[in-house]
């Protein structure tokens, strides 16, 4: 067995209690990828949407409903709300893309941008601006979720699974908190002289796949994404982002471990 499947198989088991057949496990829906919400008011949010597909950007975790929706280029997509903007009650978007329309007069661009004024229970507005990006494919996520500030227990500087992952052996991996929670820029220790980044974490995922340790329909791999989504747009560690989904500490580090080999050996 290819040394990922062993961790596969027991992350599975870990974050569904059993070890879900292929079939089974082809029908799981990729996660929203969650933004926390200070920074997807700062920043410029990209939001991929596909051809026959709805994806929706919801602000059902925070205490806000939206006020107000423009979309700078009309000719390539259409929205609607789950209730009435009047009602001061909506909090989704459902974004849908269209076969192109000419109004006279007006640009087009093939990325536009979408800006959602939003308002809190307190009076307070805030101005989102998403960059709609039409692809052909299906996307890694069903949707954009903004959340209020992520608040995670820490629980000290090491995180264990439930059982032993990798190799097929019993040998426990050593993980240890990140030098850094900046965002975007944490780091995992995997062993005494090397730490892995969220690039290698990426890598090391994208390596797994594409080498058939585990299959991208897994249900870990949209839990894996979510992850490097909260590093990558919030302020904490990589345990503290992996034990908010549901991952364990085990896996990301694994991953890192792929990605830091793969460079060693292409070094060689």
């Amino acid at each position: 067995m290819k040394q990922f499947a062993t961790l596969v198989i027991a992350s599975t088991t870990i974050l569904f209690g059993v070890t879900i057949p292929f079939v089974q496990a082809q029908a799981q829906t990729p996660a929203y990828r969650l933004i926390e919400r200070d920074t997807a008011a700062s920043s410029r949010i990209q939001v991929q949407v596909t051809p026959g597909r709805a994806t929706p950007i919801s602000f059902t975790q925070t205490d806000e409903a939206i006020a107000y929706i423009l979309v700078a280029d009309p000719s390539r997509l259409i929205y609607t709300t789950d209730t009435d903007l009047k009602s001061g009650r909506a909090t989704t978007i459902f974004l849908r893309p269209i076969q192109p329309l000419k109004f006279p007069g007006a640009t087009t661009t093939a990325i536009t941008n979408l800006l959602v004024q939003t308002v809190d229970k307190t009076g307070q507005k805030r101005l989102y601006n998403f960059d709609i990006v039409p692809v052909r494919r299906n996307t890694g996520y069903v949707g954009i979720q903004i959340a209020n500030a992520f608040v995670i227990p820490l629980q000290g500087s090491k995180l264990r699974a439930a059982s032993p992952i990798g190799f097929g052996t019993a040998r426990k991996r050593r993980t240890a908190s990140e030098s850094s929670a900046i965002a975007g820029q944490q780091t995992l220790l995997i062993d005494k002289n090397r730490r892995a980044r969220v690039d290698d974490i990426e890598t090391g995922l994208r390596i797994a796949i594409n080498r058939g340790y585990t299959n991208k329909s897994d249900p870990v791999v949209p839990k894996v994404q979510q992850v490097l989504d909260l590093l990558r747009n919030s302020k904490v560690t990589i345990p503290e982002a992996a034990k908010s989904v549901g991952v364990p500490v085990e896996v990301i580090s694994e991953l890192g471990r792929i990605a830091l080999n793969d460079r060693l050996y292409h070094v060689r």
